[in-house]
């Protein structure tokens, strides 16, 4: 493969990566959550940056020490990100259904729950899933879910002739992934915006991006 067609397929690697099944369930969940679009773009934003960071680093050393993840880390680190989905999951139905909301954010979602439960809710604004939890979830993510897209542009660089070329392969990659997840933080905003107006379509969707978050988190542990 000559380093054109290489890094044309980092590129697209990375788009592909940015929907991966881990990054739709976390993305999701976290902009359902958030109290205005500018907030769940901002979590989108952060965990995307958390994300290509940690991709970026360990690429780096795998092409420098030539040398893999051991498989039983590996192995460990997709079922602890199985379980910050399945968290994530739980946090979304938390939000939605508890008449105290103590891990809501979104107003919208305190709405609905006061609806349920016909009494007032109160928000707690020192609590919620905000920019830092969505920066370290990206991070973690970056480290333990190793799958098809992110082992096929650790090959690839890894095979590229050089540091300085794996690392531009990795640095298209990380660009395919940044676009890709924004798109995703794009849409996913979008829709819960406009689904406020209408609690009972917004519930609906919180609930089966929570209950899609639950399924992949089960996958993971499960390996």
């Amino acid at each position: 493969m000559t380093l054109a067609g290489a890094l044309v397929s980092c590129t697209f690697l990375g788009l592909q990566h940015g929907i991966d099944v881990d990054h739709v369930a976390a993305i999701t969940d976290v902009t359902s959550i958030q109290r205005t679009p500018l907030d769940a773009t901002r979590c989108g934003l952060l965990y995307a940056v958390g994300h290509a960071a940690t991709v970026g680093l360990l690429g780096v050393g795998v092409i420098t020490l030539k040398h893999s993840v051991p498989s039983q880390a590996s192995l460990w680190m997709e079922r602890v990100i199985g379980m910050t989905l399945l968290l994530l999951g739980a946090y979304v139905f938390g939000s939605l259904f508890t008449s105290t909301a103590p891990m809501g954010r979104g107003r919208a979602l305190l709405a609905i729950a006061s609806h349920i439960r016909r009494r007032p809710v109160i928000e707690d604004t020192a609590g919620g899933y905000g920019p830092k939890s969505s920066l370290s979830l990206g991070v973690l993510h970056g480290i333990g879910a190793e799958t098809p897209t992110q082992l096929s542009v650790l090959l690839i660089t890894s095979n590229l002739g050089g540091i300085q070329n794996g690392i531009l392969g990795l640095s298209v990659f990380a660009v395919g992934m940044f676009v890709s997840n924004m798109a995703l933080t794009t849409a996913a905003t979008g829709v819960f915006s406009l689904s406020k107006a209408r609690p009972a379509v917004f519930r609906s969707l919180a609930a089966f991006t929570a209950a899609y978050s639950l399924w992949i988190g089960i996958k993971m542990m499960a390996g």
